[in-house]
């Protein structure tokens, strides 16, 4: 059980899948949470959205949240929800300090770090 939730952060955490990538196979919940893990820490790193984006972007934020935790918790019956909680913070740790090393060594002007933001303003326009 723990091999699964750890690929399963793995997964859930990966900062450089190229989007060509992403586009060739289906996404599932997990992974759009990741998604939105990394555009909200660039965004709350390099821009200061209006109040208005920042609360729909929370919005969609939290009911990806819940979905991806519900399935998280499908895929591994086994954890307790500390536990699943537990491994997701690591994992988005993980995905902060990965942020930060762009950040600090090339800036948010990063083609990275942009790509982040733009899936910021896009996530924040879904109508969850």
């Amino acid at each position: 059980m723990k091999k699964l939730l750890v690929k399963t952060l793995v997964l859930f955490f990966a900062v450089t899948t190229p989007p060509l990538a992403v586009a060739e196979k289906k996404l599932d919940i997990v992974q759009i949470m990741g998604q939105f893990v990394q555009a909200n820490y660039a965004a709350s790193r390099c821009i200061q959205p209006d109040q208005e984006t920042l609360s729909r972007f929370l919005f969609n934020y939290k009911v990806v949240s819940v979905r991806a935790s519900e399935e998280l918790k499908k895929r591994n019956p086994g954890q307790s929800d500390q536990e699943i909680v537990k491994g997701l913070k690591q994992g988005t740790s993980t995905v902060e300090k990965a942020i930060d090393g762009v950040i600090n060594s090339k800036g948010c002007e990063d083609p990275r770090i942009q790509d982040l933001l733009k899936r910021f303003e896009i996530q924040a326009n879904l109508k969850l």
